[in-house]
């Protein structure tokens, strides 16, 4: 798991300081790597048991093993580093995608996201733009070969009015970029309230979507434009997703066709 997700997962007990000391890590990795906590506490000025505090909210035994985690961090990083070229390059899409298949690989919700999929009364999903509408029609047309239908919210009106209704018995997939959803996130709230499971789909990054959602998957977009904060290049990395997500629920209901018989 990487450090994005560690905070995205844990975000709810972290305080102000949690998020200053992980901010400031988080900008100055290499630094950080190799040092001892009470250097780490030197530098971004907090005291050592403030960062102990910390590393223990995001699961980690002590310093020493989250220490070992930011070294692999480091890493990770290094491998999946692309071309600043501001242009058009093949190569950061190839790296854009070696990093969505390695972000999906590495998560660990997959298999529950699969059983929700068998079990839930209706599946609903909501893509926060066009590209990503489109995005889910493609997907909704490969759960079809599975029987599985997904109900497209064409919406914000429309997703408010299912609010209204939803249970936790449904299924929800919230399909986005960036994951900033101050418009929709009222609606958001009250459908987690009802208890109903959601799944985002979102770039890698701390982002407001992860963290109302149960369920969390990523994938990798390097060329993205500072100014719309838009995807330069195309919604490759997202189909892709929704893809390794389709493979795999093929693969999980062959191996749980039991699964599917108590569902009939």
């Amino acid at each position: 798991m990487r450090l994005e997700q560690l905070i995205n997962k844990y975000y709810d007990s972290l305080n102000e300081n949690d998020l200053y000391v992980i901010s400031f890590i988080s900008q100055n990795l290499e630094l950080c790597g190799d040092k001892t906590v009470s250097e780490i506490a030197q530098y971004s000025n907090v005291s050592a048991s403030t960062i102990i505090r910390m590393v223990k909210k995001l699961g980690f035994k002590g310093y020493s093993e989250f220490r070992y985690f930011l070294k692999e961090e480091i890493k990770s990083m290094e491998n999946t580093k692309v071309s600043s070229n501001d242009y058009f390059n093949s190569s950061t899409v190839l790296e854009d995608v070696k990093a969505t298949i390695r972000l999906f690989e590495q998560d660990k919700s997959a298999e529950k996201i699969y059983e929700l999929m068998v079990s839930s009364k209706r599946i609903f999903a909501y893509g926060t733009g066009y590209g990503q509408g489109l995005m889910l029609s493609e997907f909704s047309r490969c759960l079809m070969n599975s029987n599985i239908h997904l109900i497209i919210i064409p919406s914000k009106v429309e997703l408010e009015l299912i609010a209204q209704s939803i249970t936790s018995d449904d299924l929800l997939f919230i399909i986005g970029l960036s994951g900033n959803v101050d418009s929709i996130e009222p609606v958001l709230k009250s459908i987690s309230l009802k208890g109903t499971p959601m799944v985002s789909v979102t770039v890698f990054s701390r982002n407001t979507l992860s963290y109302l959602t149960d369920y969390n998957l990523y994938y990798q977009v390097s060329n993205m434009n500072k100014t719309s904060n838009l995807n330069n290049t195309s919604f490759c990395t997202l189909n892709l997703v929704l893809s390794l997500l389709y493979e795999g629920f093929i693969n999980y209901s062959k191996d749980h066709p039991q699964s599917f018989l108590q569902e009939e």
